[in-house]
């Protein structure tokens, strides 16, 4: 067995119907954040999906970092309600 077929093995494709969940959960959150306001949805793009620290985002917002952590915490409080409003997360 090569290399190639142990990662075959152990990291199997997807199957169709798991790629069309992502993709509709994706479009969930996409909506979810797209209706979060500016510092929330800024904050929380920054922090997840550029990889930045709290102290990162603060410095790239030009906000102070107990703000830019209630933002992203609030902002996360909001994306979960909204995702469970929808009845993509419990």
């Amino acid at each position: 067995m090569d290399e190639d077929d142990v990662e075959a093995t152990t990291n199997p494709a997807p199957s169709a119907m798991q790629l069309l969940e992502q993709a509709s959960q994706a479009l969930h959150i996409e909506g979810c954040l797209n209706s979060l306001e500016g510092s929330y949805r800024h904050s929380l793009a920054l922090a997840y999906y550029q990889g930045l620290s709290h102290t990162e985002v603060a410095a790239h917002m030009g906000a102070p970092l107990g703000s830019v952590k209630a933002w992203i915490r609030r902002g996360l409080e909001k994306l979960k309600g909204c995702l469970a409003a929808q009845g993509v997360v419990a």
